[in-house]
């Protein structure tokens, strides 16, 4: 048997530049996803206040649009079926923070006339949105 000289190679060392690329792919990455901001269902254009003070976010938020649409947490709801999904929202507690984020060119009648349909639903803790001047 003839025996043939090999070349030992020796370990190979784990390449700089591929785990660069990975690192910075991991970092872009998470500077995208980072920066997602919540998508708004309707855009409303808030009232602006001279003074106030801020809430923490109500776990019920009801967004009134321009031409009377009616959102809440995010879901389109009728008129005739707004009280019954506000006592929904509101069975196990009653006084729950309740955002009304209202478009600033919406009549002052209809804000009111929902401001009393959630009292009527049992709502106690009603806060407006607006934007800070």
């Amino acid at each position: 048997m003839v025996d043939i000289p090999r070349h030992k190679q020796g370990a190979r060392e784990p390449g700089l530049i591929p785990m660069i690329n990975v690192v910075l792919l991991l970092l872009v990455f998470f500077l995208v996803a980072g920066s997602i901001e919540k998508f708004e269902v309707l855009h409303v254009d808030l009232p602006v206040a001279k003074n106030g003070k801020m809430l923490p976010e109500g776990q019920v938020v009801i967004v009134l649009g321009m031409q009377k649409e009616i959102l809440i947490n995010d879901e389109f709801v009728s008129p005739g079926d707004f009280i019954a999904t506000m006592k929904e929202q509101l069975k196990d507690h009653k006084d729950k923070i309740i955002s009304l984020r209202a478009d600033e060119r919406l009549p002052a009648t209809f804000l009111i006339a929902i401001m009393n349909q959630i009292k009527n639903a049992g709502g106690n803790n009603i806060s407006l949105t607006t934007t800070p001047f």
